[in-house]
């Protein structure tokens, strides 16, 4: 009997420490408001030559979820292009469990991806999302500063993910299925 290829996926750890770290430090030390020179200059500076109010963010507490969702939307492709480097090194996927995969499979889970990548997109650089206005499941994550770095290092943490998924379907699943349509 053949030995089954075991799937590991490693996970850089301190690595994602030390990018979700940032959240928590900005959310919990920085004020609700700009209330200082600095604050005001800083809170100016976002408006004008950065992203403003866009991503996650909070109206309990806009000026630190207003800092959070930019550096979330600035930094996130970035430390997501080096999650991916440091996880595809060593990642090990097993072939055969996608030798029952059709190419119309592959297309809906594709378009499927790609539909919740652009939300992604447009969410951290067009659009924006109130969470403590949000309906009443996602006021949780607007109103306390520890639940929306929570939120927010989850959001960070699918930008990672991203990578991982646009490799697999643009790249990864494509492969498999030309060698399996060559071999027939």
């Amino acid at each position: 009997m053949a030995e089954k290829i075991k799937q590991v996926i490693p996970m850089p750890y301190f690595f994602l420490a030390i990018t979700i770290a940032p959240i928590f430090f900005i959310s919990f030390l920085l004020p609700a408001h700009p209330d200082s020179q600095l604050y005001i200059a800083l809170n100016i500076f976002l408006d004008t030559y950065l992203l403003g109010q866009v991503g996650y963010w909070s109206s309990a507490f806009p000026f630190s979820s207003k800092i959070v969702a930019n550096y979330i939307s600035l930094l996130g492709p970035a430390f997501a292009l080096i999650f991916f480097l440091k996880v595809h090194r060593r990642m090990i996927i097993d072939h055969d469990q996608y030798k029952n995969h059709t190419v119309i499979n592959y297309l809906l889970a594709t378009a499927i991806m790609l539909g919740f990548v652009f939300t992604m997109i447009y969410i951290s650089y067009f659009g924006s999302v109130d969470l403590g206005e949000a309906g009443r499941k996602w006021r949780l994550f607007g109103s306390n500063v520890f639940t929306y770095a929570l939120f927010s290092s989850g959001a960070l943490y699918i930008l990672y993910f991203i990578t991982l998924i646009l490799y697999m379907a643009f790249y990864y699943l494509p492969i498999i299925l030309i060698k399996r349509f060559r071999s027939k």
